[in-house]
């Protein structure tokens, strides 16, 4: 009688169950009083087994890698179209700013690499350059879209690879990849120039080379590429930072419980922190010589810090100091990211994983995964952050949608954990996981389910303003330099369809400082906003007013804002 060998490793608890059956039943060979149910019931599991071999040996067969690529990109261009046509690429404000830092260092009145500032971090600025360098691509966005879009490649790719390497299962890494392709927030913040889908793909670089590391640790390309993407990452976001010292500590953990291996530590550790962390180094040496404090990304009037002790000062920072709502906060952002039923079934992997693994490299490859998570509740617990979500904000707080981005950053580990639950799952429990896939696709399609990145973007105090200035200024701007406060964000200069080199903002010197004392040195026109930089420096203070009055016509008014022009110079 032939029978089928079943490969445990592939099917595990298919596996282990069919086996034993047929042990079982070894003797009977044909239904015949009795035993016709028993052998029913065998040619059942045959036939289950046989499908899983077909649908395994189809997929060992594809090439899935050129198959997620493709994918990946029909999916990041499909979605930049549909939010390119309803102008939701630079609906952050954010989004504009990130164009601008890029724009500036090739064309504005002070051009250079000054021009990426202290506070956000340089690299996705830099990798904006080529792009913004040609208007059309700088004023739609799609100079960030296409920066964003190429590490949504990467990202979809290495998802894909790590869980392969950790499951062997292609079905369940594909179904990773799959997760990741169809989740709309991630779909909508990869066709945007902001930088969290950035750090994706440097994250899950660094982690898939990290993890290779731990599986093999006397390969020292795969240290010292986890090193190297580490770097990058630590110069795309603050995020970062926190990944390189996990992978440290890792490093650590991994060697000094085996006295045996103890003296591997240190040669290892110095190897990779040495290209890690100069991310982090040339950072601070950055805002010491170009500013004059190397902390100047925290200390500065620009800082995240600042902005959180304005909220504090308004007692609106409601995870300040509190571990347990910085833990909700954080974890509720996470689940309307992922989407309720993708994360609900993530929990239950993520118990599952922990309880059934035993690998330390895939224990520590966990802790590595977490990352992102463990960074947003330290940051909102010490007020370095801020998160607003209507599920848990109060209601008598100004907004409640804010940063509601920031938990995009654990859909690649939610994801990973998924597929690491198909990759244990029998026949029937694999095809009900799957389908979940598209049912929560389907609840994002429907509208059950809110893009709430997107939704922060339109509504949330992440929105651009949009005053009608901007409109008045694209429709009577004829030449000559243009003083604003771009920090306050004032109006769009983009949307204002400004060119950048006739802009004077924070950024120029001496253009900036010399104009809020002598108003009609240099510009044409000055936009004040109440209470900006320009308003508290020109038009608050009667002795430089006197002057504004002097050479320069109102010629736009509105409650907020207030347009002069200079009729004398061009």
């Amino acid at each position: 009688m032939t029978q089928i060998d079943f490969n445990k490793s592939k099917f595990p608890v298919l596996g282990t169950v069919a086996s034993t059956v047929l042990v079982k039943f070894e003797s009977l060979d044909m239904p015949n009083g009795k035993n016709e149910t028993k052998y029913r019931l065998r040619q059942r599991i045959n036939a289950h087994d046989i499908l899983l071999e077909r649908i395994n040996g189809y997929f060992n067969r594809l090439p899935i890698i050129k198959l997620i690529v493709g994918l990946s990109c029909i999916f990041a261009l499909a979605a930049t179209i549909y939010f390119g046509m309803h102008n939701y690429i630079v609906a952050y404000g954010d989004a504009e700013s990130h164009l601008n830092i890029a724009k500036r260092t090739i064309q504005s009145i002070t051009p250079g690499m000054a021009q990426i500032g202290g506070v956000w971090l340089p690299l996705p600025h830099i990798l904006m350059i080529p792009f913004v360098y040609f208007d059309t691509l700088w004023r739609t966005g799609l100079a960030g879209s296409i920066v964003s879009g190429i590490f949504f490649v990467i990202t979809s790719v290495f998802l894909f690879k790590l869980v392969f390497r950790v499951t062997g299962s292609k079905i369940a890494s594909f179904c990773a990849s799959l997760i990741f392709l169809l989740n709309p927030n991630v779909l909508y913040m990869q066709s945007t120039p902001m930088t969290e889908v950035v750090l994706m793909g440097f994250f899950l670089l660094s982690t898939y080379y990290f993890y290779l590391f731990l599986r093999n640790d006397t390969d020292f390309v795969a240290l010292v590429l986890a090193a190297f993407f580490g770097f990058l990452a630590t110069l795309s976001r603050y995020d970062g930072w926190l990944l390189v010292v996990i992978e440290g500590i890792v490093i650590i953990l991994f060697y000094i419980k085996n006295s045996r291996l103890k003296k591997l530590l240190e040669g290892r550790l110095i190897l990779f922190s040495t290209l890690a962390f100069l991310g982090i180094f040339l950072w601070l040496l950055w805002d010491l010589l170009i500013l004059g404090d190397p902390f100047y990304f925290t200390n500065s009037q620009f800082s995240a810090r600042t902005q959180q002790e304005n909220w504090l000062a308004k007692g609106e920072l409601p995870a300040y100091r509190n571990i347990y709502l910085s833990f909700l906060y954080y974890f509720i952002t996470s689940l309307s990211n992922a989407g309720i039923i993708i994360f609900s079934v993530f929990i239950i992997s993520f118990l599952y994983y922990f309880i059934k693994e035993r690998s330390k490299s895939n224990l520590f490859l966990a802790l590595v995964l977490f990352a992102p998570f463990l960074f947003y509740v330290i940051t909102l617990y010490v007020g370095q952050s801020v998160i607003f979500i209507p599920e848990l904000t109060p209601k008598n707080f100004e907004w409640n949608l804010f940063n509601v981005r920031y938990g995009i950053m654990m859909v690649p580990v939610v994801s990973f954990f998924f597929a690491y639950l198909i990759s244990k799952a029998s026949y029937g429990l694999r095809v009900i996981l799957i389908l979940l896939i598209f049912l929560q696709f389907a609840l994002y399609l429907t509208g059950f389910s809110n893009i709430i990145t997107l939704q922060d973007g339109i509504q949330g105090l992440s929105a651009a303003k949009k005053p009608d200035a901007e409109i008045w200024m694209a429709k009577n701007y004829d030449g000559g330099l243009v003083l604003l406060d771009d920090y306050a964000r004032t109006l769009s200069i983009i949307r204002s369809d400004l060119p950048m080199q006739s802009v004077i903002y924070i950024g120029n010197k001496p253009y900036w400082n010399d104009s809020l004392k002598e108003p009609e040195k240099y510009a044409r026109w000055i936009v004040v906003q109440k209470d900006d930089a320009v308003w508290n420096n020109i038009y608050e203070n009667p002795v430089i007013q006197a002057r504004l009055y002097k050479y320069f016509q109102k010629a736009y008014t509105s409650p907020e804002i207030l347009i002069f022009k200079n009729p004398n110079k061009y």
